[in-house]
């Protein structure tokens, strides 16, 4: 009896933990890998712009479909522009696969995935940023942040100063959660072991009772059949074995369970009784709302390279002369237009909206700078946490029905691109449904987030209007 209630008592612990880890644990993960990501971002732009490092120039090409670490092998610092600057360019692209692609759950997260994130995240000692560091990454990154610095404006400084602050920060942050994720993920593993071999028909309850060797023996003798897996985990099988049979198992078993006990429920529930800071709540939708800058960035780049295709005409004789004329009679271009189809999703109606290219262009970036300045928690973000919360709402819901607006247009051209490109440019059209769709997932989150903050304020007018709070 006492080996069935720690068995069920394991499994309701994890699958308790695992919905924790899934519901809030990776979403705070992915948040430090955005911030992280942003101010990686910043720093490649301001090191490219500077001529401190040669640009990838198939950076944007590069098929990305799983975690890949940059090389961390020696090299002279005569090749800092190129050698560093091809592995922080990885290194700031593997974090965009990241940030926008890469999926935070637990069922996707293996205990292999964990120790590629590890090691990802020490490619750059962000902690220990010295010029005089024995690992050549992180040497590099300091030299040329120094150079980058070197008669910079302020603005600049304080850009790259801040930068390397909240990298190291998240760096610190980002470790010691894989480290506990890692742990996790090894209970998880030895509790679906225990589920699909003991409850299995062929296993021999008995004789696993009997003793550490029947146990193990019959463990071996159904792993493969079951798991399909050619490898067994041998660390993790003894683990199980001792929590079973070992001299202490009493304590090892409730070590298992202190490991998966949720830590911040006590504070969580404590902070309930005193009641939410529902200006930090809404500030949540704020973050939610920076967290769209990477996304905005890559659709402004591909919408700029497919308009260029849209209007880019045959390379006819007769163009080129229209175009030597123009140039010759400082005759202006042509204002963009684009008269672009838009299908009403509720009504399954289709209507003409007329888009000015380059004002469209214009206001996209600008949200992108927004948004870019609320990820970096900078001035943008300090003026919006300054302000009380009647104007934060306002902003929130100007931001949420505009971005919505702009996710409209793009989705839309997406099609229209692909429709009206001339035929020998099309293969050039680049698609954008991906990025979309990451756009589409923020814009729920930012919603999802301002709805939790709107539920709240009602309920608590309400429960004051019943004279059931301690202001009321």
């Amino acid at each position: 009896m006492e080996e069935y209630n720690f068995g069920v008592e394991l499994q309701a612990a994890l699958s308790k933990k695992q919905e924790w880890y899934n519901s809030e644990c990776l979403q705070q993960l992915l948040d430090q890998y955005r911030l992280m990501h942003t101010c990686v971002r910043n720093l490649y732009e301001c090191f490219v712009k500077k001529s401190l490092i040669q640009p990838d120039p198939y950076r944007l090409d590069k098929k990305i479909s799983d975690i890949v670490v940059p090389e961390t092998t020696p090299f002279s610092e005569s090749e800092i522009p190129n050698v560093f600057g091809a592995r922080f360019s990885d290194y700031e692209t593997m974090l965009d696969f990241i940030c926008t692609y890469f999926r935070f759950s637990t069922e996707n997260l293996t205990i292999q995935k964990v120790k590629q994130l590890i090691d990802l995240n020490k490619a750059f000692d962000w902690e220990d940023l010295s010029m005089n560091s024995a690992k050549m990454n992180t040497r590099a990154l300091a030299m040329t942040i120094n150079s980058a610095k070197n008669n910079a404006p302020n603005v600049v400084q304080s850009m790259i100063n801040d930068s390397v602050s909240k990298c190291s920060q998240a760096s610190v942050v980002i470790t010691k959660m894989l480290n506990e994720l890692g742990l996790f993920l090894r209970e998880l593993f030895k509790g679906g072991l225990r589920k699909d071999l003991f409850e299995h028909p062929d296993f021999d309850k008995a004789k696993a009772a009997e003793s550490a060797e029947g146990e193990l023996s019959e463990i071996k003798r159904l792993y493969t059949k079951v798991t399909g897996k050619k490898t067994i985990f041998t660390d993790l099988v003894n683990e199980i074995v001792e929590e079973d049979h070992g001299p202490d198992k009493e304590r090892k078993q409730a070590a298992v369970l202190e490991r998966l006990a949720i830590k911040n429920i006590e504070k969580v529930e404590k902070k309930k009784a005193v009641g939410p800071d529902t200006k930090e709540m809404l500030m949540q939708t704020i973050v939610a709302l920076g967290a769209m800058a990477p996304t905005l960035t890559q659709l402004h780049s591909k919408l700029g390279e497919n308009f260029t295709l849209l209007y880019q005409k045959k390379n006819t004789l007769f163009n080129k002369l229209l175009a030597a004329l123009r140039k010759a009679f400082h005759i202006a271009e042509k204002e963009r237009i684009c008269n672009l189809p838009i299908k009403d999703v509720k009504t399954g109606m289709e209507r003409i909206q007329k888009i000015n290219v380059n004002e469209f262009l214009s206001d996209l970036s600008r949200k992108e700078r927004v948004f870019n300045g609320i990820g970096m928690k900078g001035i943008e973000y300090q003026k919006i946490n300054a302000s009380n919360e009647d104007a934060i709402l306002a902003f929130a819901n100007k931001q949420i029905s505009e971005i919505q607006s702009i996710f409209v247009i793009i989705n839309a051209l997406d099609a229209y691109f692909k429709n009206e490109v001339d035929t020998e440019f099309k293969v050039k059209v680049k698609g954008m449904q991906i990025e979309l769709s990451a756009l589409r997932n923020s814009i729920i989150n930012a919603n999802k987030k301002r709805g939790e903050y709107a539920s709240f304020k009602e309920e608590h007018a309400q429960m004051q209007r019943l004279g059931l709070t301690e202001n009321g």
